[in-house]
């Protein structure tokens, strides 16, 4: 119990940890530059500036209300989520999308680009941040926008992809800032884009699904994911080889963003259970991609 309770911890510290290192890339970075993320944070700093040039509503000086309009933005797509999901749904996203907005807006803006080459600063801004959002995913949680709406689209049309979501989000802000801006503001958010995507790919997981090889003598574990990650699983009897007791063998296969909580309903179910993930799962038949 000592143990569970000692990596929960650890994995709510590395998806909040994950979320500054994201927020440290947009605001030291990119936004000096007048830059552009390819993501729901992009679509609020896009409204930010309609703000600014119809409204006249601004932010105090050496802060951005980015942070603000990205936390109301997430309201209707966690809320959506919630509707087309189990109600398990991950209490570390809405913990770590609070955290990362409020940095957001808080986290200081420098008044001049530490970094003055612009391309060097969308690059470091990228690697930045997609090892931020990489890490938070690696760790169970959500930095919601465009995960929210993936897992939205996962559930209600199968052949929308989260690649698509993005990439329809990233066609809206780069159109906004080709019309309100110079053609080098779009070429280098593209170029942060670009690395950030790549990065997090990498921080994260490769593949799109990971196969899930799990022996436990409590069947009740396999109960517990095929009721909480609305998986199948296939199952049969064993003997242990060493000990000779009789054991229950399941395996399933769950997107790579299942991962973790497969990994906690299990222990969580059977202490004793043991678990065995084998990566680059190729998967030829009906199963639901999920994000």
């Amino acid at each position: 119990m000592k143990k569970f309770m000692k990596n929960t911890t650890m994995s709510y510290a590395g998806s909040l940890f994950g979320a500054f290192l994201f927020v440290l890339g947009i605001n030291v970075m990119i936004v000096p530059h007048g830059l552009y993320s390819g993501s729901m944070t992009g679509v609020a700093q896009m409204i930010e500036s309609l703000l600014n040039s119809f409204a006249g509503i601004q932010a105090p000086e050496g802060s951005n209300l980015t942070g603000a309009l990205l936390l109301l933005l997430n309201i209707p797509l966690m809320i959506m989520v919630l509707r087309v999901t189990n109600k398990s749904f991950p209490v570390k996203s809405i913990i770590n999308i609070i955290f990362m907005n409020t940095i957001l807006s808080l986290l200081p803006i420098p008044d001049s680009p530490i970094i003055t080459d612009t391309l060097t600063s969308s690059m470091v801004g990228g690697v930045l941040s997609g090892f931020g959002a990489g890490f938070t995913l690696r760790n169970g949680g959500s930095g919601g926008g465009s995960d929210l709406i993936g897992v939205y689209c996962s559930v209600k049309y199968p052949n929308f992809t989260v690649g698509k979501a993005s990439l329809v989000i990233g066609v809206i802000v780069y159109a906004y800032c080709f019309i309100a801006y110079d053609f080098n503001t779009v070429i280098y958010s593209a170029i942060f884009t670009f690395i950030y995507a790549t990065v997090l790919d990498f921080t994260h997981h490769q593949n799109i699904k990971t196969g899930a090889l799990i022996f436990t003598t409590n069947s009740e574990a396999m109960h517990s994911v095929m009721r909480k990650l609305k998986r199948g699983a296939t199952h049969w009897e064993g003997k242990g080889g060493y000990s000779g007791q009789h054991t229950h063998i399941f395996i399933t296969v769950v997107s790579k963003y299942e991962v973790a909580e497969l990994k906690r309903v299990v222990i969580a179910a059977d202490p004793r259970a043991f678990v065995v993930l084998s990566a680059n799962v190729s998967v030829v038949g009906t199963f639901e991609k999920r994000l």
